[in-house]
């Protein structure tokens, strides 16, 4: 019986691969003859020749690839193939592990569910078919206007749905630029049946910009909003952050205070514009009134408290910034990130009585000892911050140096102190041998 099921098996494959031979075959066929067409004078003066010439360029572009679905289980998709991978190898992909089944002309990825969600040509039937299909439907319809809207339609809607199909692999491939330019042709055949595809402006802006070509990506997503597809601020957002990333700082302030006067309870835009007004140096009060709205609307986001004691020390105010890490602790205690940076402050009103004391004249002990004494206080806070922060991230090498430093200042105070000193000296040192080991 298992030897009758190998020899049904092995017959089926030869099936399918005389019946490809044969659909290769015939679009050899059929290619050439809408060659020798396009080439006749008579003949492609119209339309209906360059409309034909598309679409035999269209099932050229998928003739290896047109059974294959995304989502479909891999077995399903096996049987619809008709022919068995030459090899499958694990493969990385955008940071995730997919299985590629490669063929002769093609490969398949498939998740770790077994689900196929990507392919790659590898190999066209015609090279570059699907960008010369666009070409022969933009002469269709130079000669004939009303083909696109008319029995040209579902040609070009095939063409549209190709690009987009091939963008969606590149995409998934991680090759931006590559899907951002046939998501671009998605756009341009949708122009041409008559329609104006918003989200597919907005894809493209987004695909652009994740390849970093920030003038391409601009220039779709400001299409997209002109056109009044903005996601709710959304579009303004991703204007904004493109327009900082080429260092038009002054651009997205006025895109997000242009967008914020139709949606003011963003707190995304909201909290990029403060970032922005503190990079460019903006009055703190404008800062902080726009801090103060943000947590308003947002009361337990702790990065606006992170923002607000960022602004006041490049201010040069200690006390407020420390203050708002403090909050910041408030509303996030498992946070690491507020105590380190309220330590620092502590640390730094210390450190700067050490400074004034070392000024002093020589004679002037009791003037020394008085500082000494009150920096003692200072650094005694800021360990509590700082301790409390190695609690909640201990592999935080910073926090362990800080505390390191901190102990050493306090020395002269007793052997609980040396205790802790070599304790955070000999974890420094650890975890330093630990990070060359890791960079070897």
């Amino acid at each position: 019986m298992k030897k009758i099921l190998l020899i049904l098996a092995a017959a089926a494959t030869t099936l399918a691969a005389s019946s490809q031979t044969k659909e290769l075959d015939n679009l050899a066929k059929r290619l050439q003859k809408s060659d020798e067409a396009i080439a006749d004078p008579k003949k492609s003066a119209s339309a209906n020749t360059w409309l034909d010439h598309t679409s035999a360029l269209i099932a050229a572009s998928k003739v290896y690839t047109k059974t294959l679905v995304a989502d479909f289980p891999i077995e399903q998709t096996l049987a619809l193939v008709g022919d068995q991978p030459n090899e499958i190898v694990e493969v990385t992909v955008m940071e995730q592990p997919h299985k590629k089944y490669a063929f002769d002309n093609f490969d398949i990825y498939v998740n770790q569910n077994g689900q196929v969600v990507f392919w790659q040509t590898k190999n066209e039937f015609r090279p570059d078919a699907l960008n010369k299909a666009l070409e022969a439907f933009k002469k269709a319809c130079e000669l004939d206007p009303s083909i696109a809207t008319g029995k040209g339609y579902l040609v070009g809607d095939e063409l549209l749905n190709q690009f987009n199909t091939n963008g969606m692999n590149n995409y998934n491939l991680g090759q931006k630029i590559q899907a951002a330019e046939m998501f671009s042709k998605v756009v341009e055949v949708n122009q041409m049946l008559g329609n104006t595809d918003s989200v597919m402006l907005y894809y493209t802006g987004v695909a652009y910009s994740e390849g970093e070509d920030y003038d391409k990506a601009l220039e779709y997503l400001n299409k997209a909003r002109e056109i009044g597809y903005d996601q709710d601020g959304g579009v303004d957002f991703y204007i904004a952050y493109m327009q900082e990333k080429q260092g038009k700082k002054e651009d997205a302030i006025a895109t997000l205070e242009n967008a914020l006067a139709k949606y003011p309870t963003d707190n995304r835009m909201v909290t990029q514009l403060i970032n922005l007004y503190i990079d460019t140096q903006r009055s703190p009060d404008t800062v902080v009134g726009l801090l103060d709205k943000a947590k308003e609307l947002d009361p337990s986001n702790v990065s606006l408290y992170m923002l607000e004691g960022t602004l006041w020390e490049k201010m040069g105010n200690a006390d407020k910034a420390e203050a708002a890490f403090v909050a910041a602790t408030k509303v996030d205690p498992d946070n690491y990130a507020p105590y380190m940076n309220a330590g620092i402050m502590e640390a730094r009103k210390g450190d700067a009585l050490i400074e004034q004391a070392r000024k002093l004249d020589l004679n002037d002990v009791k003037g020394y000892e008085a500082m000494a004494k009150e920096a003692i206080g200072y650094y005694n806070v800021a360990i509590e911050y700082l301790e409390k922060a190695h609690e909640l991230n201990p592999k935080e090498i910073g926090i362990v140096d800080m505390l390191k430093g901190l102990y050493y200042q306090k020395l002269a105070n007793g052997e609980e102190v040396e205790t802790k000193f070599q304790h955070y000296t000999d974890l420094y040192r650890s975890m330093e041998e630990q990070a060359e080991a890791a960079q070897q």
